[in-house]
């Protein structure tokens, strides 16, 4: 578990109670608030969920209706994931949604998209009977889940169009939708909101790509910069990642290639993409440029040699060479 921090050691020892040679002083409320909503958000930062929490109630018991606090929490059940968070994070965020916050609307997205694929979930145990169940007929129970996937996929891409109307271009919304229309297997509806969302990652890097050469940007300002500018990077690698695999769903292999060549531009050691990529090459007959990428796979793959990605890797190298022999003409 991460420590806290010098900087945020110091900032913790600035609000306990003050003493003077008149005797303890009340700590004043809203700095105190402060106080906790800033730990609370650097110890989510940081993942310590539990101290991020722990700060959080602390908050909430000085003002109980401080919405940030309140958001906070709904993430911090959100990033846990289990069943149980899944449902505590969206009871908070439609709590929250009611005022008409955008933040508590792209959360509650969030929450039913979760919610809708622990049903999917659910339903493919029941259906192939590694869930067991106790109505009466399990096959009427998969549709029933099923039903309740797909209604909670609807509301949540609701959510983010909602989100979308309030802030146009936000960045998670649109890459929500598109993980939505993915989930309903709406293939070409994903990839156009995956297109979206790469063309407004796209504008934003020349923001911070401009507003880094200005000369007269202050030490903490270039940092809030970079990080922005990192932030919106990791999600061009991801959405590049998710388009590879739609264009695979429909069969537009060239297309899935150039996307991943757009994946190794942000993450050029990051082995799956090397692996994804030797086998579409595998695919399009092309075995000879197959061959470096799967090299490169293995060469980086932290796995252990009886991972199945890695035997079959081995498999794919040995039809690149067989084909690749096979495609070289012959000496007279």
């Amino acid at each position: 578990m991460p420590r806290l921090s010098s900087a945020l050691f110091v900032l913790a020892l600035a609000f306990p109670v003050a003493c003077s040679s008149d005797g303890p002083k009340k700590v004043d409320p809203v700095k105190q608030l402060d106080l906790h909503r800033e730990l609370a958000l650097r110890f989510y930062d940081l993942d310590d969920l539990n101290r991020a929490e722990d700060q959080a109630v602390k908050g909430l018991e000085l003002e109980p209706q401080d919405v940030q606090l309140r958001l906070l929490l709904g993430w911090i059940c959100q990033r846990r994931g289990s069943s149980k968070d899944v449902f505590a994070a969206e009871k908070i965020f439609r709590e929250l949604e009611s005022a008409g916050d955008y933040r508590a609307m792209l959360g509650l997205g969030v929450s039913l998209e979760r919610k809708g694929m622990l049903y999917d979930e659910a339903a493919d145990g029941v259906g192939s009977g590694a869930r067991v169940t106790n109505a009466d007929d399990p096959k009427a129970r998969v549709v029933e889940l099923r039903k309740l996937a797909q209604d909670a996929w609807t509301e949540a891409e609701q959510c983010y169009r909602k989100v979308l109307e309030k802030k146009d271009g936000e960045a998670q919304a649109i890459n929500g939708l598109s993980r939505v229309a993915s989930l309903q297997r709406r293939w070409e509806d994903s990839l156009q909101w995956n297109r979206k969302l790469l063309a407004q990652c796209e504008s934003e890097l020349k923001v911070w790509t401009l507003q880094l050469a200005r000369p007269d940007l202050s030490a903490q300002e270039e940092r809030r910069l970079r990080d922005l500018r990192a932030g919106t990077e990791k999600l061009v690698l991801a959405a590049s990642q998710d388009a590879a695999a739609l264009f695979q769903k429909l069969e537009r292999r060239e297309e899935a290639l150039a996307a991943l060549d757009q994946a190794l531009i942000y993450a050029p050691d990051l082995p799956e993409v090397h692996s994804r990529r030797g086998q579409l090459l595998v695919e399009l007959g092309r075995y000879d440029e197959a061959i470096p990428s799967l090299e490169k796979f293995l060469k980086l793959s932290p796995l252990e040699f009886e991972h199945k990605d890695v035997q079959r890797a081995y498999e794919l190298l040995a039809v690149c060479k067989r084909g690749a022999a096979a495609a070289t003409p012959t000496k007279p």
